[in-house]
């Protein structure tokens, strides 16, 4: 036997998707372990053997890739968990991390306070030095100045140190030399120097993105050693990678040598799940709204056009960590999100989360408040006895009690109606935060399917649809574990830039040259690290360019190694133009500036062919399954409505709604107007009439 093995680690559940060779997959959900993610993996590790009838030391030895993406620095950015910090910074800028870009990022909610700074004034502290914008230097380094502010730092406890000099990305040399300070005079101690991290303009950004990349290096470093030692000690003998916020894989000492590309990583990998699988049905194009519910979160990203966008905008609870990711708009949204009556009557579901300890009120573990899960369980959207591929059982009951005390006696509402009215507060969040990241920014919906992923999403998506426009749901065969799926088809990757400022009317094309030789070495060097055969590798480049006046750049792709004369000049100067007007309808005579080169490096994985199994079963008419009495509006109340066990469906069954289709880890809700088709890859294909 030989397998590949890749998961997902969430806030409630820890989803695994095994390939067997032969390309058979198989899904499984364990519940995560707060603070203790490894025994979460293990355990889920546990149900794989036992499907096999195999020990879990021989499902391990036999592996001979394990792919991991965790929330564990996202976590510990939202919970304050990360290791306490100093910051070095130019002598007169303490405060660049609490004054930020001037605002909040909703300046008219006044209930929102103006957000503390990442790291604390009184461990943030200036050294004498000075380069300017040309990288010059204007002051030379204190060096004493650095020691003792070493001093000091060991002083406060620190346990982690960025360094963010201002114009460092114009001339690192001072950064440079404070880190062979550190390294002198406190070597066990880790540190970020922010023209590595983040070599991109802006200073808050750069030392935002630095601060955090030195908070969470403690953490991320006995995190990965801990993976990586339990797993080799549990069995495992092969490759272990980790996904990172650019939606690729790549080894455990990349991730703790620069761990903020740990930031989302598990949603960065649902994207490239829904493009796995679009393409392996067979289209032409690909325009996609991918939504990817599970019990925490709701994760939303788009495709167009086959290409997954990506952005440097990343922002976790207020912080932005700035580093080249897969564009994910997240909101607390999940099956565990809480739904509670405000004192002026109006209901409101998340962002608090009842995560997998207590629970929803269902798990019977102590959670005593409603969630989205008791709502669609006190529907009749669940089967109580059959939870999570069979690993659970819920409790109606209690589902009923949370929802009748918290929420149906404040409203004067009977419980499925206040259940209902919970399902419909969430959608209402879901559509505003996908309207967001497409209406708002000229793109329209109902030119795209959706794709719907997360245990959850199945019960979700046909309203959502209904209400943006959207006239297609591809529900994928591995729809409850979507993001753990991309996880095992992602390619290994890792980006590398470098701020180089440089315009059309006076290019120095020596100076873009060397900067564009200097990140394919890099690029290169990675990719021999990684051991990725010749024919594998790809390097792309790409610059964050502007036209002259504008303050904000966008991303411009190019694919020259390097910009020969003036001819190659004018065609990316072409291409600039043409993405600007395509993205802003606008199309300027300006100089044009560029200010940032990258370049990303891709080794190709060889493809992975999967069996989903859909040719296994009886015929479409055996996957009737009965009835399930159900609370809808859309049917006046209560209703009856058919059951079909996903697991016998046969490609071409076509189902009208209202009907319901349970799968091993999802339920999907087919409301009045709608019908679903099963394709010959085993996605079940929505139509909204």
């Amino acid at each position: 036997m030989s397998f590949q093995i890749a998961v997902d680690v969430g806030g409630t559940f820890t989803d695994l998707v095994v390939l067997e060779r032969g390309g058979k997959v198989h899904t499984f959900k364990a519940p995560t372990t707060p603070g203790r993610i490894v025994d979460g993996i293990l355990n889920g590790l546990e149900l794989v053997a036992d499907h096999f009838k195999i020990a879990r030391a021989e499902l391990l030895a036999a592996c001979s890739k394990f792919a991991c993406g965790t929330t564990a620095a996202t976590n510990a950015i939202l919970e304050g968990t990360y290791a306490r910090t100093g910051l070095i910074c130019t002598e007169g800028f303490r405060d660049t991390l609490l004054i930020r870009e001037g605002g909040k990022r909703d300046t008219y909610t006044i209930a929102i306070d103006y957000p503390a700074p990442y790291i604390p004034r009184e461990l943030t502290v200036g050294v004498r030095e000075r380069i300017n914008s040309e990288g010059g230097i204007e002051l030379a380094l204190d060096e004493q100045s650095v020691v003792v502010t070493i001093e000091r730092l060991k002083h406060l406890g620190v346990e982690s140190i960025a360094v963010a000099l201002l114009w460092s990305i114009a001339n690192p040399s001072h950064e440079k030399r404070i880190g062979e300070l550190i390294e002198t005079h406190w070597p066990d101690i880790p540190y970020s120097l922010s023209h590595r991290t983040s070599p991109t303009l802006r200073e808050y950004r750069r030392s935002s993105a630095t601060a955090i990349d030195a908070s969470l290096k403690p953490l991320v470093r006995r995190v990965v050693n801990e993976l990586e030692s339990r797993l080799r000690g549990a069995g495992l003998g092969g490759v272990l990678t980790l996904v990172t916020s650019s939606g690729g894989q790549t080894a455990g000492d990349e991730v703790i040598e620069c761990p903020i590309n740990l930031c989302l990583s598990g949603p960065s990998a649902a994207p490239v799940s829904a493009r796995n699988v679009i393409r392996a049905e067979g289209a032409a194009t690909c325009n996609a709204i991918v939504v990817d519910m599970g019990g925490t979160s709701f994760d939303i990203s788009i495709i167009n056009d086959w290409e997954i966008p990506m952005h440097r905008e990343g922002v976790i609870a207020g912080h932005v960590f700035g580093v080249p990711s897969v564009e994910v708009k997240t909101i607390g949204a999940g099956g565990g999100s809480i739904a509670r009556v405000d004192a002026g009557g109006f209901i409101h579901v998340g962002p608090e989360s009842a995560r997998s300890v207590p629970g929803p009120a269902c798990y019977d573990r102590g959670g005593i408040l409603p969630t989205v899960t008791d709502a669609n369980l006190a529907r009749g959207f669940l089967d109580a006895a059959n939870f999570a591929g069979g690993t659970m059982t819920l409790s109606p009951a209690k589902s009923e009690a949370a929802i009748r005390a918290e929420i149906a006696e404040p409203l004067e509402l009977s419980v499925h109606e206040a259940a209902s009215l919970i399902g419909l507060a969430v959608e209402q969040s879901m559509v505003a935060a996908i309207e967001d990241i497409t209406i708002r920014r000229g793109v329209d919906p109902r030119e795209y399917i959706m794709v719907a992923g997360g245990a959850a999403a199945g019960l979700h998506a046909v309203p959502i649809a209904r209400e943006l426009g959207i006239r297609k749901v591809l529900v994928p065969p591995v729809a409850g574990v979507l993001s753990a799926y991309g996880i095992l088809v992602s390619d290994i990757k890792s980006s590398f830039s470098r701020s180089l400022p440089a315009a059309t009317d006076a290019f120095d094309f020596d100076s873009v040259n060397a900067t564009l030789a200097s990140l394919e070495a890099e690029a290169t060097a990675y990719l021999d690290r990684m051991k990725v055969p010749a024919g594998s590798r790809e390097i792309r480049f790409s610059a964050e360019a502007r036209y002259r006046g504008q303050v904000w750049q966008i991303t411009l792709d190019f694919n020259h190694t390097h910009i020969a004369d003036a001819a190659t000049l004018a065609a990316l100067e072409e291409s600039f133009h043409q993405l600007h007007e395509k993205l802003y309808f606008v199309r300027g005579n300006d100089t044009i500036e560029f200010t940032e080169w990258t370049a990303l490096a891709i080794g190709r994985l060889p493809a992975i062919t999967v069996d989903h199994g859909v040719s296994e079963g009886g015929q479409g008419s055996d996957a009737a399954k009965g009835s399930r009495q159900v609370y809808m509006r859309e049917l006046g109340g209560k209703a009856e409505i058919p059951v079909f066990d996903g697991s016998r469906l046969t490609p071409g069954t076509r189902i009208d709604g209202p009907a319901m289709i349970d799968q091993r880890l999802t339920t999907i809700v087919l409301y009045p107007s709608t019908t679903a088709t099963l394709s010959a890859n085993g996605s079940i294909w929505i139509d909204l009439i």
